[in-house]
Order: structure tokens, then sequence, then C-alpha cells
């Protein structure tokens, strides 16, 4: 199953991982996700649903490469006790517009964590930012993981209303492709 597989979809999950990775990078991680799709043995019966568990398996090498290599890395450069400053250390901003940008944006996103309720913070916090597992913090803190769960949601919910209509001072607003004054 798995040869015919590989003849049939090799192209396009070599094509999906190429327009997100170097050459090599892709080529590795194509043959990765077939050695892992062939090491799951009958874990898919059925030829019909091949073509998304390979696009599935080849997805989550990518996060996971990235992640590795550093390239995935506002969150958890977004670490204890709001030290967002090492974010704006690592930014490479092309002038000195682009920084005091980057530089309002930290500021609004330590306000933003500042005002969110101790729970949903600390969860949040720990558990998106420094991905932490919610069974670990649960342990930690003797809340339920749905408890967890429902304020890391909630968390993020209060984060993206902050920077939904935020802009920093001086940048111009932008609608569709045309900017207004």
């Amino acid at each position: 199953m798995w040869t015919s597989a590989y003849t049939q979809h090799e192209t396009a999950i070599l094509g999906f991982l190429r327009r997100r990775l170097p050459r090599e990078d892709a080529e590795d991680l194509c043959q990765e996700t077939f050695a892992r799709a062939v090491a799951a043995g009958d874990a898919l019966r059925d030829e019909s649903r091949a073509r998304a568990y390979l696009f599935r398996i080849a997805h989550n090498l990518m996060v996971s490469h990235l992640r590795r290599r550093g390239l995935v890395r506002i969150a958890s450069d977004l670490g204890e006790g709001i030290d967002l400053e090492h974010l704006a250390e690592s930014a490479d901003p092309a002038g000195p517009e682009e920084q005091r940008h980057w530089n309002a944006l930290i500021g609004r996103l330590q306000e933003l964590l500042a005002r969110l309720p101790a729970d949903q913070r600390r969860v949040f916090q720990e558990g998106v930012l420094k991905r932490r597992a919610y069974a670990e913090l649960a342990a930690e803190t003797g809340w339920s993981i749905a408890k967890i769960k429902v304020d890391v949601y909630r968390a993020r919910r209060e984060l993206i209303a902050g920077l939904r209509d935020w802009r920093p001072a001086g940048a111009p607003r932008v609608r569709g492709t045309q900017e207004v004054e």
C-alpha cells in the first residue's frame, strides 16, 4: 500500500514542504514522512485517507523541525516574568520606525498580559508561552485540566481583542490594501 501512496503523493508532499522550507530540509522531512507512515504499519487501512494522513505527518514534522531550529519563536520568547525585552532583542527590524513599532507592540502585550486575571495570566504564561503540559500545571496548581483550558482560551480571547484595533502611534491605519490617515 505505501509504495503506491509514495508514488501518488510524494510530489505533493515534497511541494508542500518545499514551499515552507529550504530544499534539503524539505527532502529530508518528505522521506521522514513516508518512513513514519510505513513504521505505523496498519494504522491506516483506508487508502482514500492516505493523502490526508501523509499531509498531517508532514505538517507535524515541519512544525517540530521549525521549533527545533528556533524559527517559530514568538511564543517561546515570551517567557517568565513577561520578559518581552528578549523578544525585542531577537527582532530584526529594517529601520528605526519598525523598531519603534516593534517596541510599541511589546509594550502593548505587556499591558494586556498585566490586565489578565492572575489565574489566566499564569496558565497562559506557563501553558502557552513556556509550552508546559496542562497536566503538569494541573498537578502543580491543583486545578482541573478543564479549568486550565478555559483560562487559556479566555486569555487568548482577551489578548486578541486587545490587539485587534491597536496600532502603534504614528502608524497609518490600513484598510484592504490602501492606507487611511
